[in-house]
């Protein structure tokens, strides 16, 4: 019975230490099932990785990183260019001159190349700059991973928790069906009064009202887990039980120092201000000069020439040219100047913003060791009370069979009893949501 679940204890130590697991899940563990449509937590992250649009948009961003890495690596190859010319025309008063003259046909084909020989680090600057921004990239992806998961681990625990309240619903549902049958037989025989039966009818659709209420809590949280899972659809399905508290496996020194060296977000930018270590540099070698080569290589010709005394078109004449240029900037407006206080500014943004990012792991490595600690507390209080509310009711229950006790002291016990087992319940889940919390603060 569920009863008999939710008063079991439920603590049980790390997956490292060799204890017995509660007995709440009796025969099913976390991440298996006993059934082939039974939905584990492994099955939901899975889906979810395969399907949620948030990592898709930052599969994408990835990817268009690694083509802006490509474009800058484009500056080690020479540019090779083609162009096709045809022209056609009279100059004014060329006929004049030669009255036989009436226009003038230019072709040309030309091949030309040019490319970047030395710059002094712009090249090497921007694309060692992509390259970091692309690192960076990666992490925020894998931020937009932990935060799926994190989506799917607090929603899944939210349909267990929904589905554990509906069941005390039920049972209090049921309970207090058979307190009016037994009110109503008292009634008959003439031992209670008439009151006692409006007293337990009155209790009996009260708890109809709040199944109906959890039922529907019960069909939001499916709700919220398929779109947690990035999914339109998702027919409703049994979910593995997975209620173990296990110990908390760090202190908080030690998970603070875990989440500064693993939490994808600071590594962000620790790339980012790599990235920009290196735009800075090649702002400031803006003032240094660039050596390039060009060459082209031509086959062209001009029909009717009047320079000419025989002009056919074709065939096309061949010229070619190299040419090395060194191109010393004096005097730009001032533009290299202010991109170098553009790019030192950013830096500082972006330092700024990891400071307050590393702000905000800490806190939320202590506010979810803490929660854990307290809900650890709050779960053992709440078990106890559970089974006090129990042996309050089950007491209260024999009294009313032998006619001893009142119909307010038994539906007192009834409310006590649901009331505790809600805030059993509650507590459970809230762990393992807390818990998923605290694996997210974490970097694991």
């Amino acid at each position: 019975m569920l009863v008999c679940l939710l008063l079991c204890p439920v603590f049980a130590p790390a997956a490292d230490s060799p204890a017995p697991t509660s007995t709440l899940q009796s025969s099913i563990q976390p991440g298996q099932s006993t059934a082939p449509n039974v939905l584990t937590l492994d099955d939901a992250l899975l889906i979810s990785l395969e399907n949620h649009p948030n990592l898709k948009a930052a599969r994408e961003r990835v990817l268009a990183q690694q083509a802006v890495v490509g474009q800058q690596m484009a500056a080690y190859y020479p540019t090779i260019t083609n162009v096709e010319r045809y022209q056609t025309g009279n100059q004014s008063g060329t006929t004049n001159i030669n009255p036989n003259f009436a226009g003038s046909e230019f072709y040309q084909a030309q091949i030309a190349t040019t490319f970047t020989l030395f710059n002094f680090g712009k090249r090497e600057g921007a694309v060692q700059a992509a390259r970091e921004t692309l690192s960076a990239q990666g992490f925020n992806f894998k931020t937009s991973v932990d935060s799926v998961v994190l989506g799917v681990k607090t929603s899944y625990y939210a349909y267990l928790q929904a589905r554990a309240i509906l069941g005390v619903r039920q049972e209090t549902v049921k309970s207090r069906d058979l307190l009016v049958k037994q009110a109503r037989g008292f009634y008959d025989v003439g031992t209670r009064a008439r009151i006692d039966v409006a007293r337990a009818e009155s209790d009996y659709y009260a708890a109809v009202a709040d199944e109906i209420t959890s039922r529907n809590a019960v069909q939001v949280a499916w709700v919220t887990l398929k779109n947690s899972m990035g999914l339109r659809e998702l027919p409703e399905r049994p979910l593995a039980e997975d209620a173990v508290v296990t110990d908390i496996r760090y202190t908080l020194d030690e998970a603070r120092e875990i989440a500064y060296n693993s939490r994808p977000e600071l590594k962000s930018f620790e790339a980012q201000l790599r990235a920009q270590d290196q735009n800075i540099a090649v702002a400031r070698r803006g003032h240094l000069p660039d050596f390039t080569f060009d060459g082209n290589y031509a086959r062209r010709h001009t029909s009717n020439d009047p320079s000419r005394q025989f002009d056919n078109t074709f065939p096309l004449l061949p010229t070619w040219q190299v040419q090395l240029t060194l191109t010393f900037p004096i005097f730009d407006g001032f533009r290299t100047t202010n991109r170098v206080d553009e790019s030192l500014h950013t830096y500082y943004v972006i330092k700024a913003q990891e400071e307050q990012q590393r702000q905000q792991v800490a806190l939320d490595v202590e506010q979810s060791y803490l929660r854990l600690l307290e809900l650890r507390e709050r779960i053992k209080a709440n078990e106890a009370a559970a089974r006090a509310a129990k042996e309050n009711l089950d007491l209260a229950q024999g009294r009313y069979e032998v006619g001893v006790g009142s119909i307010i002291e038994i539906s007192d016990a009834q409310v006590r009893y649901a009331d505790a087992q809600t805030t059993y319940v509650r507590a459970l889940y809230d762990y393992k949501i807390a818990d998923a919390f605290f694996v997210r603060a974490i970097g694991q």
